[in-house]
């Protein structure tokens, strides 16, 4: 913003709250707190340690300066809220035509706290709307009412990056961290299994190189065995041979031996 007396809501969040007096830390700018009917800025809500149940509450009459790295409060926080005053970021927008035509993001005010123009988005449009203070015919915690012909005169910004809410951006920053916690859940898993199956496949190599070796030794020494088992027969065989072959001979006829006549017939004489 070219106005530096000109403050925008958004640009404080998150930043450091210092204590004047002491230079301690405060916490840090959660949200600010707008009373709608005056159309100003009261007070500022801080955040500590997780452990830290209340957030303190301190006023706008508190900040003594505003820099660009802090906001420099006086005085100690209170725990109760004022009742007029609420946060504007969320809040719906409807006219008093009954018709829902957007959500504040945000907002600018001066220094002193004067709230200057409410932004606003509008469904599937780009950019942002701003709404004076007196466009705003009634609120509530969750809503506001504005004229109709206000919102069609609303002042249209086309060069502003619409402002992500805090709260959206912790959940949105959460669903990151959960999906990235995921995805590496998953490649830890995905490695964890590729590491699994690879030593087992090394050790299905390293079974079967076992069972090859030992099946090639046990080839090797049956075929020792088999060529010892031969040499030891072979004189056993010869043996054998010549022990048939004579046991053969004898059963063979002589061969200067006359055949016999089975065609003659000879008469014997009786004897008287």
């Amino acid at each position: 913003m070219a106005d530096e007396s000109v403050l925008q809501q958004g640009s404080l969040l998150g930043r450091l709250m210092l204590d004047y007096d002491t230079t301690n830390e405060l916490g840090l700018v959660d949200s600010l707190l707008v009373n709608l009917a005056q159309g100003q800025v009261v007070g500022l809500v801080g955040k500590g340690p997780l452990w830290q149940r209340q957030r303190p509450i301190y006023s706008w009459s508190q900040v003594a300066n505003i820099g660009q790295d802090s906001i420099v409060l006086r005085g100690q926080g209170t725990a109760t809220p004022s009742t007029a005053a609420q946060p504007m970021v969320g809040l719906e927008v409807w006219t008093d035509t009954g018709n829902c035509v957007g959500q504040i993001v945000d907002y600018r005010f001066e220094r002193q706290g004067t709230v200057v123009k409410y932004l606003f988005t509008q469904p599937h449009q780009p950019g942002l709307y701003g709404l004076a203070p007196d466009a705003i015919i009634s609120a509530g915690r969750k809503r506001i009412m504005v004229s109709a012909p206000s919102v069609e005169q609303a002042e249209y910004f086309t060069d502003e990056a619409i402002p992500l809410d805090p709260q959206d951006w912790q959940t949105t920053a959460q669903a990151l961290a959960e999906q990235v916690q995921q995805r590496t859940q998953g490649l830890s898993n995905y490695a964890q299994e590729k590491w699994l199956t690879e030593d087992l496949n090394q050790q299905i190599q390293d079974k079967t190189r076992q069972i090859q070796d030992k099946t090639q030794g046990l080839r090797t020494q049956l075929n020792q065995q088999v060529s010892k088992a031969k040499k030891r027969l072979s004189p056993l065989n010869k043996a054998l041979e010549n022990t048939l072959g004579n046991t053969l001979d004898q059963f063979s006829p002589p061969t200067n031996t006359p055949a016999i006549d089975v065609d003659s017939f000879e008469v014997w004489e009786d004897d008287d």
